[in-house]
């Protein structure tokens, strides 16, 4: 009496095998140096979705680039959260400038899938009074008691830059005025910023942790295709047409299954018998 209580336990595990993630990611890259590349995240051709590019360097270190010519170092990638964390650019040697105006501070391509987090603070310094102006009208804080003033007095390196600084504002970001960018550096407006994730404005400014800025990623959708040989490295899924674009194809699961885009897998219900 014990042999079919045996073959049933090997047939409903069997069942839960078959119905649950089958496949590694699709197409995901190569490891950059020792950090994962999770997909969407493409470093090259004929690996992850291209519209989600960072970049791989010879020393195995991955950037994000944007915007004209702006680039920043890649400090943590969460898939699971969809985002990553870059390291802000900080200021050129000796002058309350950041490394960055030329290219104008991060500013991301709206027609891509990514976008700025609203977890970011960030503190901009050397501020006109144009600058001033405008920001106040767009309701950043550039009050005298400001919390821009005590990041001035008491980070170290914003002290030794940006000596005799008065003029600065700070504000969150994730609106809609920067779902895109972090800060347009300029020398007309502020000439330096610097950012912080999950600020706890009640915290001393040496607990603020290392600078940062946190950049998210839409989920991506099924990868197009154009040929059922396109979708072969999709486990369970067939090029077909897609439903939300005309005239365009995609690998879509199979009936049953559904589009796992967090790990780039069909993957269905997991079935358990009550027997």
């Amino acid at each position: 009496m014990e042999f079919p209580w045996l073959f049933l336990t090997t047939f409903t595990l069997c069942l839960l095998l078959s119905f649950s993630s089958t496949a590694e990611s699709f197409k995901r890259c190569p490891n950059c140096g020792s950090t994962r590349v999770p997909y969407p995240l493409s470093t090259g051709p004929g690996c992850g979705d291209p519209d989600y590019k960072i970049r791989c360097d010879i020393r195995g270190s991955l950037w994000f680039d944007t915007l004209n010519g702006s680039t920043n170092p890649i400090k943590l990638i969460d898939p699971s959260g969809q985002r990553f964390v870059l390291a802000p650019p900080g200021f050129e040697p000796n002058t309350c400038v950041s490394v960055d105006i030329k290219s104008h501070g991060i500013q991301l391509d709206p027609n891509l899938p990514f976008n700025v987090s609203s977890s970011n603070t960030v503190i901009i310094m050397n501020c006109t009074k144009d600058g001033l102006d405008g920001y106040i009208s767009q309701g950043f804080n550039c009050s005298d008691n400001s919390l821009c003033h005590k990041f001035l007095n008491e980070n170290p390196e914003a002290r030794g830059k940006c000596r005799g600084v008065t003029s600065c504002c700070w504000y969150k970001t994730g609106a809609s005025v920067n779902t895109y960018k972090v800060y347009r550096a300029r020398t007309e407006k502020c000439t330096a910023y610097q950012s912080f994730m999950n600020l706890d404005l009640t915290m001393p400014v040496s607990k603020w942790g290392e600078p940062a800025v946190e950049i998210l990623w839409e989920a991506p959708r099924e990868p197009v295709c154009k040929i059922p040989g396109d979708c072969t490295g999709l486990v369970n899924s067939v090029c077909s047409v897609d439903p939300k674009s005309l005239g365009q194809k995609r690998c879509l699961c199979k009936k049953g299954l559904q589009w796992d885009a967090v790990n780039a897998v069909c993957e269905g219900p997991v079935l358990i018998y009550d027997f």
